[in-house]
């Protein structure tokens, strides 16, 4: 009942240890995709357990995969965990090119994500070119309040970690509360964000940069089979200009998915044209 009550908190602060779980799996490269969620309060289906669950099965996924990159996963009490493994791993964060904290993903509400800290990070960028599809999705710039964001991003790693959810936390009345339990979470929204990170996932793993190996002038594409000879699809016709977009547009610098903003062109189309480019010798991969 409504009353004024007096609690004791009876604590002490003596030497002790810091619990924290950690799974990497190696890919082709050194250069990692870091996963992090916390563990402080796994009875909160939604603010903690829903993390933990998207990143586990995710874990389990690319197991099965031969990766281009590594993936590292953190399973960690919030803020002084991600505070303690930064302190003692320093020497493994130059490797770190895309990051995630995952938290709050099991409600009905539509997906937020929150940008790292350098705002124009490649994570950024693959989170708002795949969202723009989502209904009444949100792009949050940063902010020094949050999750464990905070601490990879601070100043002295501004690592590119950006944070996905649902409804951020709270912005919800069951946030922090009893009400945060089994029939909060919903296994359909648990379902469509596993599949929005398996999508996110897919994109780092194709998201090359190449080189023309022809750039002077546009080369004949119908003598190398890559042109229709007449008519086609609407899908066929994206291909061809795919082709074209991505001829100009590898010098090196520009990465397919910076291809596929300028030219609104699917993802898919494009990585599956410049394919077909490398495979006729006239790009190379960087």
């Amino acid at each position: 009942k409504d009353d004024n009550y007096h609690i004791k908190i009876d604590s002490e602060i003596r030497p002790g240890a810091l619990t924290y779980g950690e799974f990497f799996i190696q890919g082709k490269t050194k250069e990692e995709v870091l996963i992090s969620c916390h563990i402080c309060h796994p009875s909160l289906c939604n603010d903690n357990l829903s993390g933990i669950i998207i990143a586990t099965f995710i874990a389990g996924f690319l197991q099965t995969l031969k990766t281009r990159f590594s993936y590292r996963f953190l399973f960690i009490p919030g803020t002084i965990g991600s505070i303690a493994w930064l302190s003692r791993n320093e020497n493994k964060l130059q490797n770190i090119k895309y990051g995630l904290v995952l938290t709050l993903l099991g409600d009905t509400s539509p997906f937020h994500y929150k940008k790292s800290r350098r705002g124009n990070a490649e994570i950024d960028k693959i989170m708002e070119f795949l969202l723009r599809n989502e209904s009444n999705s949100q792009i949050r710039e940063f902010s020094p309040y949050g999750y464990d964001e905070r601490q990879f991003c601070s100043p002295g790693f501004n690592l590119p970690v950006g944070r996905f959810s649902r409804k951020p936390h709270g912005e919800f009345p069951e946030y922090h509360t009893s009400a945060d339990n089994l029939d909060f979470v919903k296994p359909v929204s648990l379902g469509e964000s596993f599949r929005l990170l398996l999508k996110v996932i897919m994109l780092i793993e194709n998201n090359l940069k190449y080189i023309n190996l022809n750039p002077k002038g546009e080369p004949q594409l119908g003598k190398r089979g890559l042109y229709r000879q007449i008519g086609g699809e609407s899908r066929q016709k994206d291909y061809e200009m795919a082709l074209l977009w991505i001829l100009s547009f590898s010098d090196g610098d520009n990465s397919l998915l910076d291809i596929a903003i300028r030219s609104g062109i699917d993802f898919s189309v494009i990585s599956d044209a410049a394919q077909k480019l490398q495979h006729s010798s006239l790009l190379s991969a960087c």
